[in-house]
């Protein structure tokens, strides 16, 4: 079995496929790729950058994003939920998201400004049923990001602006009001 290639501070423009053998990357910016369904399965990224990249459908089984960027970038119907989630920490920023999946991720302090998070889904697909494994979104910020019809209802810990963001649509659980009403300094009590 060939030994693992690690490349450091590369800048990669214009690819369709990740150069073979390479399966770490840390500190790498990647531009303009195209790579629809791609492979990633078991790949690590740290402290790297995808500029206006394509990655729509890529298989992330086991991947692993430590302080990863995407901006700009087109991720729809990616499943996040089957990649690494010790250290995950990832920022999304003008992506479009459409239906991308982040069941049972732990995106505490996970930052989405102006992505297109409509139809994306932070429950478990899988189960097709009301009781879903919850997503951490603690810390986790939604600035001018457009969430509609997203499915929010079984996530925890999660604050967010309606007013900064266009949520027509979106499924929250009535124990999301208290992030949701945050800004305005209310107490939401519950009945007894």
């Amino acid at each position: 079995m060939p030994a693992e290639e690690t490349l450091f501070q590369q800048v990669f423009s214009g690819l369709n496929a990740l150069p073979a053998g390479a399966s770490v990357f840390c500190r790498c910016r990647f531009e303009n790729c195209r790579m629809p369904g791609v492979v990633l399965n078991g790949m690590t990224f740290e402290d790297c950058t995808f500029y206006a990249c394509d990655l729509s459908l890529a298989s992330l089984q086991g991947t692993a994003f430590k302080d990863v960027l995407f901006e700009e970038c087109k991720l729809q119907g990616t499943a996040f939920y089957v990649c690494a989630r010790w250290l995950l920490a990832v920022r999304f920023k003008k992506c479009l998201l459409r239906f991308a999946s982040f069941a049972q991720l732990p995106l505490k302090k996970t930052v989405f400004e102006a992505c297109d998070l409509q139809d994306a889904s932070f429950v478990d697909t899988q189960l097709q049923q009301a009781v879903f494994t919850h997503c951490n979104l603690s810390g986790a910020s939604f600035l001018h990001t457009h969430l509609e019809g997203a499915d929010l209802a079984s996530s925890v810990g999660m604050v967010l602006e309606p007013e900064n963001n266009f949520l027509r649509g979106a499924k929250f659980s009535v124990y999301s009001l208290p992030g949701l009403l945050s800004r305005y300094g209310l107490v939401v009590e519950e009945l007894s």
